[in-house]
């Protein structure tokens, strides 16, 4: 029987640890390639205001960020705080939600 006691789910949930594996492993074998077109498509243009549902740790925050630039907003909505907590830590400039 494992001695360990850390949890990675709490409520069903991905804890803080869980989601660090998340970000660094499966976003850039996934997901890395698509924030890119999701932004084409949606033709992201600087000073415009962005909500990213369901953002994860922010791989599509960011490059909308990126886009619409100081002069736009995002904001980054998702359910589990512990994708939250890895998003926060790379922007500070992105609004982190949870809901």
């Amino acid at each position: 029987m494992s001695t360990h006691t850390q949890s990675t789910h709490t409520n069903g949930q991905v804890v803080a640890t869980a989601a660090e594996v998340y970000d660094e492993f499966f976003v850039p074998a996934l997901f890395q390639a698509w924030p890119s077109l999701v932004a084409d498509v949606a033709a992201l243009q600087p000073g415009e205001r962005v909500l990213d549902v369901a953002c994860g740790t922010g791989i599509l925050a960011h490059e909308a960020a990126a886009r619409v630039g100081n002069s736009g907003s995002v904001v980054g909505l998702d359910s589990n705080a512990g994708m939250l907590t890895v998003a926060r830590r790379k922007s500070n400039t992105i609004e982190w939600r949870q809901g």
